[in-house]
Order: C-alpha cells, then sequence, then structure tokens
C-alpha cells in the first residue's frame, strides 16, 4: 500500500456466541493488520439479554470498532429475521464504503451480511462454505456461498462441494477452520476455573444441548420433552446450555424448564465459546441436537448423542450414536456412551493455524484481484447421475 492509498475496510460479522468464539482471532488478527481497517458488526443473540449479552464478551476481548446492530425480538420469525439484517447491513456497508464483508457459517445473520455485499458490490469472503449443515441451515449456507467471491474452507471435501455447485477453482482456499485452533486449546485445558466461574459439577457429567429445529416447528416442544424425560430416566449430573434464539425456541425452552431445580442439574444461559469446550471435553457425553455434539465433541474425544434431524449426516464419527427424539432410545443411547468411555479423538477441521491463514490472505493481494463478477463452471456429473 502507498501512502496515498487507503486502508482496505474489512467488515466481520458475529451473531451468536459459538461463531464468535470460533472467529476471535481472526477478528483480532486482521484488527492489527496493516493496511487493514477492521469493524465487527454485533448482532442477533449478542445483543439479547435472555442469551447473556455477550457484547460483553466481544468487548473484553479487545475488539475496538463495533456496530451493534439489533436485528430481532425473540422468537421472530426468520424471514423477518433476515429482512431486519439485510435492511441494516446494506445500509451499514454503504456508510463504511466497505471493501470486504467477512462471514462465517450458516447462520441467517450471515446469509444477511453476504446478500447485502453481493447487491451493494461489497467483496464477500465466507469462512466454512462447503459443509453439509442438515435443516434449513443446509440451505442457507450453499445460498451464502453462491454470494461469495472467495471462500475459506476447512478441508478438500467442502472444496469439492463448492467446485459442485459450480464455483470457480481459484475462489476456493483450504484453511483449515478457526475452530481447529480452540479446541487444541480445549483438549489441553483445566476444568477448574470453567467450575468456579460458572458452578458446574465435578465430573461425572453430561452435557445436554437443545435447539429448535425451523423446519419441524410443530414437533420441536414434543421432541424436547422426549429429550428431557430421556436424561432424567439415564440421571447423572448434567450441565444445560439454553438453546439458541432460532424460531421455535420458546417450545424448547418450555421443556427444558421441566429441569429447573432438579439435583445435580445446572443450567445455564450461554457460556464462552473456549469456555464451552473445556466443558465438553471433560464431558462424560453430550446429548442434543446441538452442531457441538457432532463436531466438537467427537474431535475432544467425547462420545455424544445426537437426537433428532437437526444434524443429518452431518457427521462421520463413530463416537456419535444418532436416535430419533424416543425417551427410552434417548436413555438408551446416553447409557451405552457412559459405558463406552471416552473415543479416540478424530481429526475433522485440518491443522491449527486456519486464523492466521485467512489472515494472511486478506492481508495480501490474490484475493483482492478476484473479480466481482463470477462465473458458473459446468463441470462433468458422475456417471449414472
Amino acid at each position: 500500500m502507498t501512502d496515498t492509498e487507503r486502508p482496505r475496510r474489512v467488515v466481520g460479522l458475529t451473531g451468536t456466541r459459538a461463531d464468535f468464539g470460533k472467529m476471535r482471532d481472526v477478528y483480532l488478527g486482521l484488527q492489527g493488520a496493516p493496511g487493514i481497517e477492521f469493524s465487527l458488526v454485533v448482532t442477533g443473540m449478542h445483543l439479547l439479554h435472555r442469551y447473556g449479552y455477550t457484547l460483553r464478551e466481544i468487548e473484553r476481548a479487545g475488539l475496538r470498532h463495533l456496530h451493534h446492530v439489533p436485528n430481532q425480538v425473540e422468537d421472530e420469525p426468520m424471514a423477518l429475521v433476515l429482512a431486519n439484517s439485510i435492511n441494516s447491513i446494506a445500509r451499514l456497508l454503504l456508510s463504511e464504503a466497505a471493501d470486504m464483508v467477512l462471514v462465517h457459517g450458516d447462520r441467517v445473520e450471515a446469509l444477511a451480511g453476504a446478500l447485502a455485499g453481493s447487491l451493494t458490490n461489497t467483496r464477500v469472503a465466507h469462512i466454512e462454505g462447503g459443509e453439509v449443515s442438515g435443516t434449513i441451515d443446509d440451505a442457507i449456507r450453499h445460498s451464502l456461498s453462491k454470494h461469495a467471491h472467495v471462500h475459506f474452507v476447512a478441508n478438500e471435501h467442502a472444496r469439492a462441494r463448492l467446485l459442485q455447485l459450480g464455483e470457480e477453482a481459484d475462489r476456493v482456499l483450504v484453511v483449515g477452520s478457526p475452530e481447529a485452533d480452540a479446541l487444541a486449546v480445549a483438549a489441553e485445558s483445566d476444568l477448574a476455573p470453567v467450575r468456579a466461574h460458572y458452578g458446574t459439577p465435578a465430573p461425572p457429567y453430561g452435557v445436554l444441548a437443545l435447539h429448535p429445529v425451523t423446519t419441524e416447528l410443530e414437533l420441536n416442544r414434543r421432541h424436547a420433552e422426549a429429550v428431557v424425560d430421556g436424561v432424567l430416566a439415564a440421571g447423572g449430573s448434567w450441565v444445560v446450555i439454553d438453546p439458541n434464539n432460532d424460531e421455535g425456541t420458546h417450545d424448547v425452552r418450555a421443556a427444558l424448564e421441566r429441569l429447573d431445580g432438579q439435583p445435580d442439574v445446572v443450567r445455564l444461559p450461554s457460556m464462552r465459546f473456549p469456555a464451552y469446550l473445556t466443558l465438553v471435553r471433560h464431558a462424560e457425553v453430550v446429548v442434543g441436537n446441538s452442531s457441538s455434539g457432532v463436531r466438537e465433541a467427537p474431535v475432544l474425544g467425547t462420545p455424544s448423542v445426537d437426537v433428532g434431524s437437526r444434524q443429518t449426516d452431518r457427521s462421520p464419527a463413530a463416537s456419535v450414536r444418532h436416535v430419533p427424539a424416543v425417551a427410552a432410545e434417548v436413555t438408551g443411547a446416553i447409557r451405552a456412551a457412559r459405558a463406552a468411555g471416552r473415543s479416540r479423538p478424530e481429526e475433522h477441521f485440518g491443522s491449527v493455524g486456519a486464523a492466521g491463514r485467512i489472515v494472511e490472505a486478506v492481508c495480501g493481494d490474490d484475493v483482492w484481484t478476484l473479480g466481482l463478477q463470477k462465473r458458473f463452471v459446468d463441470r462433468p456429473l458422475a456417471e449414472g447421475v
């Protein structure tokens, strides 16, 4: 960059406690990078007090230039959340004269950021595209990918899916997942500070993390009740993490309230992501339909019970037991997981150091030479398709 050139303006976006935990080091790296002027849109669950008002966590991390963008009231339909988010984020990108918007994963806020960027001719960089999410999240992730100009993916499987979607090969960079960095730390972390801060029980304990399924709204209450029945029948100590803010969360919360006041049950609205990973690392089992049960838990060697359809086809890990939302099957799977004990850690996210590789790429020139006008690449179909 010459003395007369202004810094490249990069706007990140975070909507949940989980995505910020994965992306924190990327954001901090860009904030301190030469030639980059970084700011962060804080929206979604971060600004809702019921979910712990985790904006404070972002401020404590040392991120300085924050845009607070409220986009919802509790249990608002996702379509309205998307509309609210696009409106606010598009105006912000234009007012900031942003050069790039950096989004992660498969949440509706990320989709809003990609749509706003694409439609304002702001370069869109997507982290962890090309993966399988399950339910509506799958459609969100792949839709987002079609609006992204550059993809930072976790592995070759993800790259292959993006090529199958017609993306140009030079736009897809295999860097690993920033989550690998956090998992490496969690694998060696002491549980004592987490117990002291959150009041969680000593091992052995299980973690219950259950979210609404937005494509099965009429079934959420019944399925959540079955999971609670299964957990109660299995007994033992539990840490219960409240559900996310997707449509239908009220029904899941209503079922989880039956666990309030139960002996050896601690219910938390939210946890810092590193603390949650440490909790999972030391748990005897993770139960529910959170992505942490099928992604993070196997990497940390913790067995899990995945209930229902939310994470369908998302994990090949042998340590994950998939069951329907039937109380007896949930109980049986919990007991089997306890009997089997810890598993050998599995690798899904590539090598440690993804955050640094993403920051290096954004600070370099190659991703900025990719045109804003994309083309669809037709590739031969497999025989018999």
